[in-house]
């Protein structure tokens, strides 16, 4: 399906059949949940963030309920990729250290452990959010930390980095050019690569990130006091979120588990290009990637997240920069009564792209996919605060809410 303004949607016909070659979920197991979340629980400045309902919204858009997970306020970082990268970056380093189980952050402010982290290096590449989170953990062990970005980041991602006192370099090229850089740096003396992009050969680092992930959505589950969601919106890089999710929720409800509606960036949308082709194999999409979704500018899947995707996702948005830009003007600007919800372009497209779906549809007379209907109740991540906050302004106007930005 196709709707004007180019919003593409593919949806999945295999998400619901019974399949002997469902890949594992194990690792989100209920048993793994409780690991990870005990493990974040542990570090300072711990707390769920908050789950938003727009109900005025939801009676305008004749939906059952929309609740927004809102990650503008995770530890202070203004995104979800915190809870990966802490949990990631521990992970590793108790394994090289000898730590014994479970993970627990105080074990690493032991002074010997101290010592022997300040000769540690954690490398990653990122488009900015991921490898800001990679700093952070980096300044809370006393490590360093060494980040890659694509040649076309923007200024404030790599002054974020630096702020942390990691060191954040252009790589000439996008960023799947500096995951390939990474990668090559990564036998370097004291490097240990942490990298959220699963691929063959480097899997478990990868893997504790999603599991990292699994803390946000049962923190939204808990949050909803018995409500189920029958749908949920998540944006989608290289599918380490949404993979992590669509795990989560083939573990807890099965075949009874909530539509999962995977977004994209048009420009870099090689999940939707794969699956409306098939999905027999991956599509990637090279060049430049030009978007303003930053955090979705990535033109291969992770080898993690494609096969649960591919699999049981039940469909598969591309998205144009300007219906982002519709869901971040309604957040910050929202209906009386609703309250304003600070997302950047890669959170609020989860919005914008559900008003789409429904406005456009409706005002076409034809059926709105995915059972998208008056019992429909909608679970959003918004992945990202204002982490470029020159751009929010500009997109959004001077009308913007100044205490969004804590001005």
């Amino acid at each position: 399906m196709e709707t004007p303004g180019r919003l593409k949607l593919f949806c999945n016909p295999r998400a619901r059949r019974p399949s002997a070659d469902a890949p594992d979920t194990s690792w989100a197991s209920p048993e793994a949940l409780r690991t990870v979340r005990r493990f974040h629980q542990t570090l300072p400045g711990y707390q769920p963030t908050p789950l938003v309902a727009l109900n005025q919204l939801a009676r305008r858009l004749g939906l059952g309920g929309i609740w927004i997970k809102d990650e503008s306020r995770r530890f202070g970082l203004k995104a979800f990729k915190a809870l990966g990268a802490s949990y990631a970056v521990c992970a590793v380093l108790a394994e090289q250290l000898g730590l014994a189980p479970p993970l627990n952050f105080a074990a690493f402010r032991q002074p010997e452990i101290r010592r022997r982290l300040s000769n540690i290096t954690l490398l990653a590449a990122s488009d900015g959010n991921h490898g800001l989170a990679v700093a952070w953990m980096a300044a809370q062990l006393g490590c360093r930390s060494r980040i890659l970005l694509p040649r076309d980041a923007a200024a404030c991602r790599t002054r974020a980095i630096e702020l942390m006192e990691g060191e954040a370099i252009r790589v000439d090229g996008n960023y799947d050019a500096a995951v390939d850089r990474a990668a090559r740096e990564a036998d370097q003396p004291g490097a240990l690569l942490i990298q959220d992009t699963g691929r063959q050969g480097y899997e478990t680092v990868p893997l504790w990130v999603m599991q990292g992930y699994l803390t946000l959505f049962e923190e939204a589950f808990d949050q909803m006091s018995g409500f189920l969601p029958s749908h949920v919106f998540v944006p989608c890089g290289v599918g380490s979120l949404a993979g992590s999710l669509q795990a989560y929720l083939v573990e807890r409800y099965g075949g009874q588990r909530p539509r999962l509606i995977v977004i994209e960036a048009a420009a870099a949308d090689c999940y939707y290009r794969s699956m409306a082709a098939g999905g027999a194999s991956i599509i990637a999409v090279e060049g430049n990637l030009e978007t303003r979704m930053a955090g979705l500018a990535c033109g291969v899947p992770s080898h993690l997240g494609w096969p649960l995707l591919r699999r049981f996702a039940d469909g598969f948005a591309s998205c144009p920069d300007a219906i982002a830009t519709d869901g971040m003007r309604h957040l910050a600007f929202p209906l009386p009564e609703d309250p304003p919800v600070e997302s950047g372009e890669c959170g609020a497209v989860t919005l914008g792209c559900l008003q789409h779906l429904l406005q456009v549809e409706r005002g076409k007379g034809e059926q709105v996919p995915l059972e998208l209907g008056p019992a429909a109740r909608i679970l959003l991540i918004s992945t990202e605060g204002a982490t470029n906050p020159d751009s929010y302004r500009g997109m959004l106007g001077e009308g913007v809410d100044r205490s969004l930005l804590g001005d």
